[in-house]
């Protein structure tokens, strides 16, 4: 658990199955559900969540089906776990709350904006994903293009790609981290963001690959909702120099969503969550 956490729980579910989950920031504050990435956990986040805390926001953090402490759900589509987070919502009485996204995460925010739109205040996308089948992938590394085609046209073989990258780099950690383009590696370079990082990702992994492949397979084919129908106010944040969500995606989105306003961050790469997070806060509370 994070040492910063007001809370680290595990709810039982009307199936019986587990939904793990953690909590941080003001505990009387205006409430964010964040979506963490592919891979991710409730531990993601900056190292320092005392800026949250300042600026009156309480983040509750799920994990998704099959990472961390939350029972898998296979051959989950898009939007199947927005049941999960409508019931997380009700058990700690939000009436209201914002989605905020991640990497991956991005397109399960839009889904709980989607699916809850009398509870979604506001909309938050940070490095995140479009639908490939829409928006394409100009812009993303090549090694990443391959391997989301691969995903495409053989999950078999690309759940096999996936595991055998993991252990030649030795966690997914070195695999996210290791590959990564320059402007992210430098990210990295800060002790406490590469500690908090690490832990994030060996709790993503703690049950195998079956978060990751729950959620690919989610997520690479036809959304089961449209962007043009998500009416909540959205704030996007993307790093030109994304070589994994490249900043097309982004800006697909700000011209798809009714009310999106997108920042672009200049010389930024993947992980703009890292040194940006004072700036995505200050958007969520409208500085």
């Amino acid at each position: 658990m994070r040492t910063d956490a007001l809370r680290d729980d595990t709810l039982t579910l009307a199936d019986g199955r587990r939904l793990r989950w953690c909590e941080y920031g003001d505990p009387a504050g205006q409430p964010v559900v964040f979506c963490h990435g592919l891979p991710g956990s409730r531990l993601e986040h900056p190292p320092d969540s005392r800026p949250a805390a300042e600026r009156g926001l309480r983040f509750i953090v799920p994990d998704r089906p099959g990472y961390g402490g939350t029972s898998p759900r296979p051959g989950r589509a898009l939007g199947e776990e927005v049941a999960d987070v409508r019931t997380l919502a009700d058990e700690l009485g939000l009436e209201a709350f914002d989605a905020l996204g991640f990497s991956g995460g991005g397109p399960h925010a839009m889904a709980i904006a989607a699916r809850l739109p009398e509870r979604v205040r506001r909309l938050g996308l940070i490095s995140s994903w479009a639908p490939f089948d829409r928006a394409g992938t100009e812009g993303m590394a090549e090694a990443n293009r391959q391997l989301w085609a691969l995903a495409r046209a053989d999950f078999e073989a690309f759940a096999e790609t996936l595991e055998a990258a993991i252990a030649q780099a030795g966690d997914a950690y070195g695999l996210l981290v290791g590959g990564a383009p320059e402007e992210d590696r430098a990210i990295f370079e800060d002790e406490a963001v590469a500690a908090a990082y690490r832990a994030d990702t060996e709790e993503a992994m703690r049950q195998g690959l079956a978060g990751m492949l729950e959620d690919a397979g989610a997520v690479i084919g036809s959304w089961p909702f449209a962007p043009e129908a998500i009416r909540r106010p959205a704030r996007l944040w993307h790093g030109d120099r994304d070589a994994n969500a490249p900043v097309t995606m982004g800006r697909w989105l700000a011209r798809h969503l009714p009310r999106a306003e997108l920042t672009e961050w200049t010389g930024t790469g993947h992980f703009g969550l890292f040194p940006h997070w004072e700036e995505i806060l200050d958007g969520l509370t409208g500085r």
